[in-house]
Formats: structure tokens, C-alpha cells, sequence
């Protein structure tokens, strides 16, 4: 059963005309775009009863009143539901508050956005909090769409407005409100971004970093100062961690900006110290026979010699060579150079002399001057020497 108003009839009806549209919409308005919507909304109200299609009564082609109704789309007024066949549905205007904006104001901005986002379109509801970003967030049209793209780059192309007004507000905080100032924001967050992704590459973690890995990054670069090949050339640092994390590289980057190491050059110029040390300790060690490693207490004194003391590296492996086979060379070795450092020697012959000259000295007194003898071995006597100054590990 099919039941409509006779077309005379239709004829005779009124079509109500929201007074907000002939207020805030019309003005702003194309002549095509606003026959298309009257029309249109005739349509809605006479339903079957019209029997000439809009193309035919206005003389427009399918695509000129594709064209209009996405206008108004963009406005807010209508959602397009289909494309072949052409299905659009009417909105209700939304009250206006008093002092509100004007939808036409910004037509060029929506028209932008609703490109940006494309198929998905702006409502009059998303739009209120468009308007929201410009009017009382102080963001200018271009940051907006800076604003808009951003957003759907994070969270998608169906990102909810609710998420991008909490970004357009921390923007607005943070002086974020021009064009050039969001392009500069977004790439300090891009580099951040990109900078903690890197790291977990590194480690061979396949995700993306949370956001407490994301500040901790801003932090060594923005608060720190290292610079991003400084913190990646920190990384090979913590290869002895079976499960290296932010936490860990948080700590060693305190401790590398403690000690001045904010640039990849310094770092890299600290590194081949500590491996320029180490190599020598360790032959200092072999000299000595000493079969473990050196640590890093004793690395330090060794160092404190050649640097601090300026102790020739011959004449300290000579130092380490006399204390070979005891039973604690380390302790023995400081104190050989302690007496060197004191008496001002920077030789090896100097050296020799001087320990000829101690050998002397230690000789038995005469008969007349004899003092009571202990029969000590020469183990007894050097483990006597030595306990004075034990090795500090």
C-alpha cells in the first residue's frame, strides 16, 4: 500500500525553514548551494509526493548537487549516506549560543579539514570544538590543521575530536598556536619519538616506546644535553646487562653527564682512555705476575701515577717488574713508586741507584755496633715490608 499527498496538495503544504539557517548559513552561501538545500528540504517534507527529481527542477547535473551537498556537509547541516545512488540526510540545526561563532566564518577552514579527513567528515557537534581551538585555545587556522593531520597520525583517521581537543589544549599551553611554532613542535617530537624508537631497535624490541620512555629521552636531550649520537653511542655501555632498559641507560647517562660526557666525541675520546688504562694496568700486572685482572680502584692508582704524578709508563713497569713473585707485588709496586715520586725520579737508572743505595744501607753493622740477629727468612722479611701497604681492591 502506497499512501501520499497528491501533488496539488504539496504544492498547497509549507516547507518550515529554521530562521538560524536564513541567519548563519544562507548569507554565507552559494545562490546553487542554497536552491539545492531548499529544494532539498522540501523533498524531506513532501516525501513521495514530489514526483520531479531535483536535477530536473533546478537543471543541475548529479555532480553540481553532489558539489552543494557536500558544501553543507562541511557545514554541518546534512550527512551524505551514499554516493550511487545519491542518499542525503538532514540534520537539525543546532541553537546558537548568544556571542557564538558564525559556521560560515570558518567555511574555508571546515572545507579544509573535511578534505583532510576525507571520507570521514566534521558533524556540528565536532565542529563546536574546531571553532573551541581557534576561539579559546588562540590556535590560528593553519595549526589547526597541523592540529587535525597530527592527530590521525597518532591515533588514526577515525581519531575522536575528544583526543584532539586535549592535544589542541596542551598546544595552547605550551605557546603552540601558529602554524610554524606546530611544524617546529611536531619535529622536536618527532626526534624524540624516532630517538626512543632507535633505542629499542637497538635492543632488538620490536614495539613502540611507551610514553615514560618517550619523556625519559626528552630529558637527556632536552633538560641533559647529550645529543642523539651521544646516547646512542652510550648504548654499547650497557651490553653487559643481560636486559638493558631505559632505567639502566637513565642511570649511566647521569653518570656520563656528571662526568661531562654530553657529546658523542667526549664519550668516544673517555672510552679510549679507559681502554688505553686498562690495557696498561693489565701489562703492568703481567710484569708484575699477576694473573688476575687489575680493578678499577687499582686502575685509577696506576693512572694517578702516570697523569697525576707524571711517572715515565718505563720506569713504573720497571717498579712492577722488581716486585715479581711476592706475595702482595701491588702494595710492594706503590711503594716503590711512592719512594720514586718522592725522591724525584723519572728514570730507570736513577731508579736502580737509588734501590743500590736502600740495598747498602740494610747491610749488617759492624761487630762492635751488632745488635741482637733474628733468623728471619727473605719471605719473612718482604712479608714484613709489604703489610704496611696492602693492596686496596
Amino acid at each position: 500500500m502506497i499512501v501520499r499527498f497528491s501533488l496539488e496538495t504539496t504544492r498547497r503544504n509549507f516547507t518550515p525553514v529554521d530562521n538560524q539557517f536564513i541567519l548563519d548559513y544562507l548569507p554565507h552561501a552559494s545562490e546553487l548551494c542554497t536552491r539545492v538545500y531548499l529544494y532539498g528540504l522540501m523533498l524531506c517534507y513532501a516525501g513521495a509526493g514530489a514526483e520531479t527529481t531535483l536535477s530536473d527542477a533546478l537543471g543541475l547535473s548529479e555532480p553540481a548537487i553532489t558539489e552543494a551537498y557536500t558544501y553543507w556537509q562541511q557545514q554541518g547541516l546534512v550527512r551524505i549516506r551514499g554516493e550511487e545512488p545519491l542518499i542525503v540526510e538532514y540534520l537539525d540545526i543546532e541553537p546558537s549560543e548568544a556571542g557564538g561563532v558564525v559556521p560560515g566564518k570558518y567555511a574555508k577552514l571546515v572545507s579544509a579539514l573535511n578534505s583532510l579527513t576525507a571520507p570521514r567528515q566534521f558533524d556540528f557537534r565536532e565542529l563546536k570544538h574546531v571553532y573551541d581551538w581557534i576561539e579559546v585555545y588562540g590556535l590560528d587556522e593553519e595549526a589547526v590543521l597541523e592540529l587535525v593531520s597530527h592527530s590521525m597520525d597518532q591515533k588514526g583517521r577515525r581519531v575522536s575530536v575528544n583526543y584532539i581537543d586535549a592535544v589542541a589544549r596542551s598546544w595552547s599551553e605550551s605557546g603552540v598556536v601558529t602554524r610554524e611554532a606546530a611544524r617546529a613542535h611536531l619535529a622536536k617530537y618527532e626526534l624524540k619519538k624516532h630517538g626512543a624508537s632507535e633505542i629499542l631497535r637497538q635492543w632488538n624490541k620490536l614495539r613502540k616506546p611507551t610514553k615514560t620512555e618517550t619523556a625519559l629521552y626528552d630529558k637527556w636531550v632536552s633538560e641533559w644535553g647529550f645529543t642523539q649520537e651521544a646516547v646512542f653511542a652510550a648504548l654499547p655501555k650497557l651490553a653487559v646487562s643481560g636486559t638493558p632498559n631505559f632505567v639502566y641507560l637513565d642511570e649511566l647517562l647521569d653518570s656520563l653527564r656528571k662526568e661531562g660526557q654530553t657529546s658523542k666525541p667526549k664519550i668516544e675520546q673517555a672510552d679510549a682512555s679507559n681502554a688505553e688504562e686498562q690495557a696498561f694496568a693489565r701489562l703492568v700486572f703481567e710484569r708484575a705476575g699477576k694473573l688476575e685482572p687489575a680493578t678499577r680502584t687499582q686502575r685509577a692508582q696506576i693512572s694517578m701515577y702516570r697523569k697525576d704524578y707524571n711517572m715515565p709508563r718505563e720506569l713504573l713497569l720497571f717498579g712492577a717488574e722488581q716486585c715479581r713473585g711476592a706475595n702482595e707485588p701491588f702494595g710492594m709496586m706503590k711503594k716503590l713508586w711512592n719512594d720514586w715520586h718522592d725522591a724525584g725520579i723519572t728514570t730507570i737508572e736513577a731508579a736502580r741507584a737509588r734501590m743500590e743505595t736502600h740495598t747498602q744501607s740494610h747491610k749488617p753493622k759492624s761487630q762492635k755496633q751488632q745488635y741482637p740477629q733474628h733468623d728471619l727468612t727473605d719471605e719473612q722479611l718482604e712479608h714484613l715490608l709489604v703489610d704496611l701497604d696492602r693492596d686496596i681492591e
